[in-house]
């Protein structure tokens, strides 16, 4: 059944179609060809009140549940991927923090989580798939903890102002801290040149003897483990979000597309092999969304739902990209020009297969779950 919106529900969400269709659409190949967003997008945004949703009401946020927010993600995504990718970093990260963090530590900054970006940082240089690997430190001196290290690779990585990052505690234990870009020995580094998605920084920073209390520890030490795993989960929720949104820009490129353009005097909608290629992107682009939807239902239920989030990612990455690549084959060689926005469609679509744990491992993580069962 599909779900019931309350009326402040459905007011956001009309709020979030208007303003991605007149504010963010129009700049949709603008944001691709420039590989950043336009001056005064992201104020905009800001302005508009999409960075509180899920925060408490006591903070100045509106309260709402992971549900409609993955709903904005995948609305504001079928305007721009770049921009939902860029809320769904902030919103994993809130996530957290809601979860784990101190009473004084949410205190300090969710007052201001509304104006600005928060990233979550885990992936290193030698990192890889193994959070083991990893070679930033945290270590007790006194009643503080000192972090050293570098993360890359981090979603709002340069525009975002505050951050959660694993470090290892022991030689075996991992545990998540939050730093801000105030904080002295902290620094930002490169910020990746990607094929897609190049709207949403991409970046890396470094702490250099950066200086914290145990407040800044977000649940307990040795933790990090359950954390990291926890921002995926609720990541890998709102990536569906963003993979259905793709599919439904490609979907209405494609079937309009198809209606206007005519092979002799018959559109090409009419022809067999092109229904083909819109079916498939239609069904594709459902099953993500039912796959995401479920996934955001169990969340808010209380119930588990790992492995419904993991299938979201996995399914809809491998699908979007065929069925942005379907669109594009549609279009012909018009497909193929940048003057058309398919090929960033098809190149947003690919990160995300990578993007919070690769298509393999995630498929890895869903034989286990079965296997367990």
């Amino acid at each position: 059944m599909a779900k019931q919106w309350t009326p402040q529900e459905q007011m956001l969400l009309r709020m979030t179609s208007e303003f991605t269709a007149n504010e963010i659409a129009p700049l949709d190949l603008q944001i691709d060809h420039a590989g950043r967003y336009p001056d005064g997008l992201f104020e905009q945004v800001v302005a508009t009140g999409f960075l509180s949703l899920m925060l408490p009401n006591e903070f100045g946020g509106a309260g709402f549940g992971p549900e409609v927010t993955a709903e904005v993600v995948r609305r504001v995504a079928e305007g721009n991927a770049s921009m939902a990718a860029t809320l769904e970093g902030h919103y994993k990260t809130v996530y957290q923090m809601l979860k784990y963090g101190t009473p004084a530590l949410q205190a300090k900054y969710f007052p201001t989580a509304g104006q600005r970006i928060f990233g979550f940082g885990m992936t290193e240089p030698t990192g890889g798939s193994n959070p083991m690997s990893i070679r930033t430190t945290a270590v007790r001196q006194g009643s503080d903890w000192v972090l050293n290290g570098n993360k890359i690779m981090i979603t709002n990585g340069g525009l975002a102002e505050v951050y959660c990052v694993l470090a290892k505690t022991g030689p075996q234990e991992l545990s998540v801290f939050v730093v801000d870009q105030d904080m002295p020995g902290f620094a930002f580094g490169k910020r990746e040149n990607f094929i897609g998605l190049r709207g949403t920084p991409v970046g890396e920073i470094f702490m250099n003897d950066v200086r914290v209390s145990d407040d800044y520890l977000l649940g307990q030490v040795g933790q990090g483990g359950e954390i990291g795993d926890s921002a995926h989960d609720d990541a890998r929720i709102l990536m569906g979000a963003v993979l259905t949104g793709i599919m439904d820009h490609a979907l209405g490129l494609a079937t309009s597309y198809a209606k206007e353009r005519k092979a002799g005097s018959t559109p090409i909608g009419e022809l067999g092999s092109i229904q083909r290629k819109l079916a498939d992107i239609a069904m594709g682009r459902e099953t993500t969304r039912l796959l995401y939807q479920n996934a955001a239902a169990r969340h808010a239920a209380g119930q588990p739902y790992s492995e419904e989030a993991t299938m979201a990612k996995a399914y809809g990455s491998r699908t979007a990209v065929a069925a942005c690549d379907d669109a594009l084959q549609v279009f012909g060689g018009y497909g193929y020009s940048r003057d058309y926005p398919l090929a960033h469609l098809i190149a947003d679509a690919r990160a995300l297969e990578i993007a919070e744990g690769t298509v393999e491992k995630m498929r890895a993580a869903i034989a286990a779950a079965e296997l367990a069962k």
